[in-house]
């Protein structure tokens, strides 16, 4: 069961039945038995945990003692230095511990990461992951399902990490928090193996802030931020910020609270975002050298999400909207009640296997042809607007997700360090598209890991560190998704015209039997990793990095197949990975190269892995990656560069089709931050990539005009296909740009006001792999004016400058969807700082 703080917090559990309790063998995972609490969030529970964690500042300002002079300083990210010439941390000052273990600059780390501060995400409002692509290379996310909550880095989705633990899948769930976090690293390719196995794409690491400042000391006295922020289309966001020291039993303490609520409306018709946040840090030096760092981050989610366009032709991209209209001429909804279900388009078979190229009409049965046919009477032309995308307000997509950790550091006089961290994270999300979709998804995850990090000197000139460590993952959930059967036919309805009986499907939440969960996946794994990392470094210039770790997965599901049959089954197995890399570094200068591999857990969309993956041994795959690039800090220090080239590869495995996607990457990576004078600031990020997938893939949907149909006669069903038996030859690129370019400028003057301008460019691209529509290439700008004055601040950002008209893909074995371009926005911050 669910600890009682848990329950607390979030409210009780109810016991809810298997879903065949006479089949399933006993499944050893505690939280299996317990369901889903009501997803949107109780304002009493809310309420409470925002009152709990405001009410204790005041106790922790009465508590409130100065430290030793030597061991505190301001508070970098409320007061700035006089002398600072870099006052929004566009430089890459700050030495990072998470890519290998030990405390590098970013100059004599050899891999390709950036870092962004939160200064920096404030200035060119950064609020979601999709923004990365701003001041990051390699990165780039098409809109997937208009929910910002994963990255994708070098065409392959990257994994969301909380302090150097990896988070449950969010592929699309709920919004990854921005707000909240002191600073970002995101790292690309495979994770290094302190981390354990990962995508091939890069990992996000998000550090929450803390009491302490970039230099590891606790901050001097209370300080905080209160902000407001009102913007176009309804947007409204409200933030609390607040750290202070404090003692506790008699120990030297900081604590730091965010709090944030979000509720807006959306560019997009129909579309709302509700989102609450309360994050609480606290670092405790228990003894001179124990150090205690925990806290937690729960987070209330509340949106719907939206595919973008349907029926999406090329003329409608190149006449900007030119969109064929037309209602399904035969009414399915028998009953009248508004909603489609399984039992009344049975007969119709709505989703039709393509087995041929072009697909014979008469193949279709004489019911197909009238369910797959549109009303000659309401076909038509029509301009769509970018503000017309398929959602209605009866949508919804709900997360309730919690994350808390515990570390324990005990430092040693010779530079030897021993750390044990604890990491629980949570996730219950439910949602409905009337389109025909439906998930639930609970999953938790506990991991606990512990490090031993050394430091010596071999000879008077050489350097050794080395990280040694043990680790232990629990992993376990429940998935269930309504899909298929004829559900899911995207294009039935007519968007122009808005939803109608006729398009709109029952979803399975609703628990009136007439729609059932016909794709399930309980069960748990474990994961027992030991790694080990040594860092050599000759003359301070040579440098030399070996890392490696070994794992024991163990896993068991019980869960439907493709055709809602359950079975269980169950698989052991072992990993190893590694990281080598070698470094020089001279007058500023210092290339490297690296070559890592990785063994990664394939995982649904609630982070279980699939039953017959486990039954046909295919839940691990392999991805590696070689990298060679040279990193630079030139004119005094005030200028960072950093290149890239790489190829990598992985490999997948797709149940639905019973075949191994295999992917190759390469691409050359360049990014520049240059601050010259405390004015002036500079950033640029530069792609050139490509991603291709080596074999025909798995269609989910094809468009009718692809296997020669007519779509007037077609739209009101769905056509699936294998890519080999349609003509699909490979190897065939990935929907992807290959070349983004960004390029961001900010004045600051003496007298505190000041402004920012920048772009993004994105090439021309196909928006799927049947590489139907081509989507024009864009250039999209973004600007800011800010002002401070003492306590006060003021910032009005705004994007999409000259209202450039786009599209973005939604990156699924499913063509096509796009999303239209988001018009001119701007909203304006005000910020009281104390």
């Amino acid at each position: 069961m669910y600890p009682i703080w848990h329950t607390r917090c979030f409210g009780p559990a109810v016991l809810r039945r298997s879903p065949n309790p006479t089949a399933a063998p006993p499944m050893h995972a505690p939280h299996l038995t317990a369901s889903r609490f009501p997803h949107r969030p109780s304002p009493g529970r809310a309420a409470a945990l925002l009152f709990a964690a405001l009410s204790a500042l005041p106790a922790l300002r009465a508590q409130s003692a100065p430290a030793a002079a030597d061991s505190v300083v301001t508070l970098e990210k409320f007061v700035a230095s006089a002398k600072a010439d870099d006052l929004y941390d566009v430089l890459p000052a700050r030495e990072s511990a998470s890519l290998f273990g030990v405390s590098r600059p970013l100059i004599d780390t050899p891999r390709s990461i950036t870092v962004i501060e939160s200064s920096l995400t404030d200035l060119f409002s950064i609020r979601t992951v999709n923004d990365f692509v701003a001041v990051t290379a390699g990165s780039f996310t098409g809109n997937y399902f208009g929910v910002p909550g994963a990255l994708d880095v070098r065409g392959e989705r990257a994994d969301n990490f909380f302090r150097g633990f990896r988070r449950i899948e969010n592929r699309g769930n709920f919004p990854t928090p921005i707000a909240s976090t002191d600073y970002t690293e995101i790292v690309k390719g495979p994770p290094p193996p302190i981390y354990g196995g990962g995508k091939v794409g890069g990992v996000l690491n998000f550090i929450p802030k803390t009491a302490k400042s970039k230099t590891a000391k606790f901050i001097e006295k209370p300080a905080g931020i209160a902000s407001a922020t009102f913007g176009s289309y309804g947007k409204k966001i409200g933030s609390l910020e607040y750290g202070a020291p404090f003692s506790l039993f008699g120990k030297k303490s900081g604590a730091y609270v965010f709090v944030q609520t979000e509720d807006s409306d959306s560019f997009y018709d129909n579309i709302y975002n509700e989102n609450s946040l309360v994050q609480l840090a606290i670092d405790t030096q228990l003894t001179d050298s124990v150090l205690l760092e925990y806290g937690f981050m729960a987070q209330w989610s509340d949106l719907n999400q939206s595919l973008g366009w349907n029926r999406v032709t090329q003329r409608m991209i190149d006449t900007d909207g030119e969109y064929l209209a037309g209602r399904a001429r035969l009414n399915l909804d028998t009953n009248g009640n508004g909603f489609l279900t399984p039992a009344e388009i049975g007969r119709y078979a709505l989703e039709q296997f393509a087995f041929a190229n072009p697909f014979p009409y008469g193949a279709l049965s004489a019911d197909q042809q009238a369910a797959f046919a549109l009303d000659p009477a309401t076909v038509r032309t029509v301009k769509l607007s970018h503000h017309t995308v398929q959602v209605e307000p009866i949508d919804f997509s709900r997360t309730d997700a919690l994350t808390a950790y515990f570390d324990v550091t005990k430092s040693f006089a010779d530079g030897m360090s021993l750390k044990n961290q604890s990491f629980y994270d949570y996730m219950n999300h439910t949602k409905y598209s009337s389109y025909g979709f439906t998930a639930d998804y609970l999953a938790m995850v506990f991991e606990n890991k512990t490090t031993l990090a050394l430091s010596a000197k071999p000879t008077a000139t050489s350097k050794l560190d080395g990280v040694f460590g043990v680790s232990w993952r629990y992993s376990d959930g429940d998935e269930r998704e309504s899909r298929g059967r004829g559900y899911q036919v995207l294009d039935r309805r007519d968007i122009s015209a808005g939803p109608t009986g006729n398009d709109r499907f029952e979803g399975a939440h609703t628990g009136s039997g007439n729609v059932s969960y016909n794709w399930r996946q309980t069960g748990a794994f474990t994961d027992l990793g030991a790694f080990a990392l040594v860092d050599l470094m000759f003359s301070e210039k040579l440098g030399f990095i070996a890392s490696g770790r070994w794992d024991r997965y163990n896993a068991h599901t019980y869960g439907t197949d493709l055709g809602a049959v359950y079975d269980y089954a169950n698989a052991s197995d072992n990993a190893l990975t590694y990281n080598a890399s070698l470094s020089y570094k001279f007058d500023g200068l210092s290339p490297y190269v690296t070559h890592a591999t990785s063994r990664y857990v394939e995982l649904g969309q609630g982070g279980m892995i699939d039953r017959l993956n486990l039954a046909g041994s295919t839940w691990l795959q392999d991805s590696e990656l070689t990298e060679g690039g040279l990193k630079g800090t030139l004119f005094k220090g005030k200028l960072f560069t950093s290149l890239a080239y790489y190829r990598q590869e992985k490999t997948a495995f797709n149940p639905t089709a019973g075949t191994f996607d295999t992917y190759k990457s390469k691409g050359f990576e360049a990014e520049a931050r240059y601050a010259p004078t405390r004015s002036l600031s500079f950033t640029a990020a530069a792609t050139w990539q490509r991603t291709d997938l080596q074999n025909p893939p798995f269609f989910l949907g094809v468009p009718p005009s692809a296997l020669g149909l007519n779509p007037a006669q077609t739209y009101g069903g769905r056509f699936v296909a294998v890519g080999g038996l349609i003509g699909v030859k490979s190897p065939i690129q990935a929907p992807t740009p290959q070349r983004v370019f960004s390029l961001n400028g900010t004045y600051t003057s003496k007298q505190g006001w000041g402004a920012s301008l920048g772009g993004t460019y994105v090439s021309s691209f196909y928006s799927g792999y049947l590489q139907q529509v081509k989507l024009p290439a864009y250039f999209v700008t973004r600007g800011a004016l800010f002002y401070n004055r003492g306590p006060w601040s003021f910032r009005l950002n705004a994007n999409n400058l000259l209202d450039e008209r786009y599209y973005t893909p939604q990156f699924l074995f499913w063509d096509v969807f796009v999303s239209p371009s988001i018009g001119p926005t701007a909203d304006l911050t005000v910020s009281y700082k104390w």
